[in-house]
């Protein structure tokens, strides 16, 4: 399945698959426009574990994650809203041991 999808349709893969796991670690609303079908699960997975060399910089997630949010959202985020959920996914990306230690150190039971 991954060698069939193009570079760019990895990384909004991951990104979506990214906000999916922060919105089910509590970290972001449970509303978020979209979600990874249960096919892609898989195949968001083997991306995952590559993902630190599918991007060139974290400047390419911001921008996934923006276009996302103009083409997805209605109304779109305010941009404290936008740069205050980049910092959430890059922090998945590069930090994701201290996140959701921290994510689940604040959950309620």
């Amino acid at each position: 399945m991954i060698s069939e999808m193009s570079i760019d349709e990895m990384k909004v893969l991951w990104v979506v698959g990214a906000l999916e796991r922060l919105a089910s670690l509590g970290m972001i609303g449970p509303d978020i426009p979209l979600r990874l079908s249960s096919d892609a699960i898989d195949t968001y997975m083997e991306i995952d574990n590559r993902r630190n060399l599918l991007f060139e910089s974290d400047f390419e997630i911001a921008k996934i994650f923006d276009s996302l949010t103009k083409t997805e959202c209605d109304p779109e985020p305010d941009s404290e809203n936008i740069d205050a959920v980049v910092d959430l996914i890059l922090q998945y990306k590069n930090e994701r041991t201290d996140l959701v230690r921290f994510a689940l150190s604040h959950q309620t039971a």
